[in-house]
């Protein structure tokens, strides 16, 4: 659903690898790096462009630590993403379906939070957040008239 700018890597814990793959490469655009898909419960995944990005282990996380993974996108991605919400397959990080109007304005960023069906967490963020502002009042004005 979107297309990845920047992103560093993540480590992710899943129940099936398989469906993990199938979503990740949905919504943020992710792919089985060449040579991974022979390993067994374990895939690494990469952006278009080949950078590598995550591990999909099977299992549950370590309850130690955040698990968010963030890409950054161009803001005429960030608002096509808004502009598909909802979407059965994305869900925020409160379980329930992401709606357009969900994000957070951080002053130099505006964010999405999400998470992947085993709950390990996303943020889909843009730093060009003027264009991504004035798309928000526009869509708000649309919904008022």
């Amino acid at each position: 659903m979107i297309e990845n700018h920047a992103f560093d890597r993540a480590h992710l814990f899943v129940a099936d690898a398989e469906t993990a793959v199938a979503w990740h490469g949905l919504v943020p655009g992710l792919r089985v790096l060449f040579g991974s898909a022979r390993l067994d419960g374990e895939k690494h995944i990469a952006a278009p462009r080949g950078q590598y990005g995550a591990t999909i282990f099977r299992g549950k996380p370590p309850s130690d630590s955040d698990h968010t993974a963030a890409f950054q996108v161009v803001e005429r991605v960030f608002m096509a993403f808004g502009d598909a919400l909802p979407h059965e397959d994305v869900m925020g990080r409160d379980g329930h379906r992401l709606r357009s109007k969900h994000a957070n304005d951080q002053d130099l960023a505006v964010s999405r939070d999400t998470q992947n069906p085993d709950e390990n967490r996303f943020e889909i963020t843009t730093c060009e957040h003027e264009p991504v502002r004035e798309w928000f009042r526009a869509k708000n004005r649309a919904h008022t008239q």
